[in-house]
């Protein structure tokens, strides 16, 4: 997939995925390989060393669970082979309380000199980036990216470009796919604990396990009946609403009962997947780094998907600690909640085009996107994050300044 010309809107996505705010569906020209290594930790480890070897290595650490784990393996790796340590880059925000994590970062940090998690020895080296409005969706910045690549999807990509300057010549390593990777909630995780023996089966079990059994047509009728967790969309006109829940229902039917199995056939050849990291691929290009996510890696996805089986996570602590727990504090790998980073994205810019916008840039959307709902919306406190590219989009095509 190759950029289009500068100053081109969302061009990743389609009409639809626009005006919803994300790409659904497949590419089934991707195919997951078959698992290489012998474990899934493994594999995360052969990962994050492709990475060392093209240094510098810099670690997009948010404090999360994800980056965390990410920066503690690379850390590992990087001792154990005598490579130079990646370098931990982590983003504050001023004014946005949502996105503090100072105390997770700094309790990661100081385990690997303490001797807890990594192990004693050298701490990596550790830069804090100061935030004002450098990220806003429609600032210099992102416009740098988007005359660069055109405007990506997801419209956060830049978040990693301060860091992936850091990086020239090197490599990224980011937390991309640990929360849809290590997490519960895929649909038929009930089941297939129950037939697997990790929770007692009960009578309730034989309606999915029939259904799960049941053609096509039937099967679909019993998920229909599934509470649909999106939230509404004001700026959406119905046809794009029922083309919306169309969409999300022909994914959850396309999910196997087996874990492994979901995880080759709906999480790799994802077009949300493969999207995010083709977006990512394309703005470390522009700085002269290579990006890689582990929990998102081929290699990882492979090994995980045979080792995990028919049944998937029970919990995201117990897959943090079967996998990690030995290189991260205890209340890293335990730890509920993340930050978040909407109030660094929507700023003075983005409520300015939204302020004086009136219903240009939607060429082709008509029919899909309602302005006057959009226009709601983006006044809103905090403005639906699933519209963020839409603000992109519009600003790209119509060279707002």
């Amino acid at each position: 997939m190759r950029p289009p010309p500068p100053g081109r809107g969302a061009w990743q996505l389609t009409p639809l995925d626009l005006a919803v705010g994300h790409p659904t569906g497949f590419d089934t020209s991707l195919v997951l390989p078959a698992a290489q290594h012998r474990t899934a930790r493994e594999a995360f480890e052969a990962v994050v060393l492709e990475a060392l070897l093209r240094a510098p290595c810099v670690v997009s650490f948010s404090g999360g669970r994800d980056s965390s784990a990410v920066l503690a393996v690379a850390v590992h790796v990087a001792r154990r082979e005598g490579l130079p340590l990646p370098v931990a880059v982590s983003q504050r925000f001023a004014g946005v309380a949502s996105s503090e994590e100072t105390a997770w970062q700094e309790r990661v940090v100081a385990s690997f000199a303490s001797g807890a998690g990594a192990g004693p020895g050298r701490a990596p080296e550790w830069e804090v980036l100061d935030v004002t409005d450098e990220l806003d969706l429609v600032g210099e910045r992102a416009r740098t990216e988007a005359a660069r690549h055109g405007v990506l999807w997801p419209p956060n990509t830049h978040f990693h470009s301060l860091i992936a300057e850091r990086a020239a010549g090197g490599s990224v390593l980011t937390g991309f796919g640990g929360d849809e990777i290590m997490s519960p909630g895929w649909v038929w995780d009930r089941l297939a604990w129950a037939l697997d023996r990790q929770v007692r089966p009960r009578a309730a079990d034989l309606v999915p396990l029939v259904a799960a059994a049941a053609p096509r047509a039937l099967r679909a009728r019993y998920l229909a009946h599934r509470p649909d967790p999106t939230p509404p969309s004001p700026w959406l006109r119905a046809t794009a609403e029922h083309a919306a829940l169309r969409d999300r229902r022909e994914m959850v039917l396309a999910e196997p009962v087996h874990h492994g199995e979901a995880l080759r056939r709906v999480w790799w050849p994802s077009r949300y997947r493969a999207t995010v990291a083709e977006s990512l691929r394309l703005l470390g290009s522009g700085h002269g780094a290579r990006v890689l996510h582990p929990f998102a890696d081929a290699r990882f996805v492979a090994a995980l998907a045979a080792e995990r089986g028919r049944s998937g996570p029970r919990s995201r602590t117990r897959e943090m600690t079967r996998l990690f727990a030995d290189l991260l504090p205890p209340e890293t790998v335990r730890r509920v909640g993340k930050a978040t980073f909407n109030g660094a994205f929507f700023g003075a810019a983005s409520r300015r085009l939204a302020s004086r916008w009136t219903g240009e840039g939607l060429d082709g959307l008509q029919d899909l996107v309602d302005p006057d709902g959009l226009a709601r919306t983006w006044a809103a406190p905090d403005p639906d994050a699933r519209t963020y590219t839409l603000l992109q989009h519009v600003r790209a095509v119509t060279a707002q300044p």
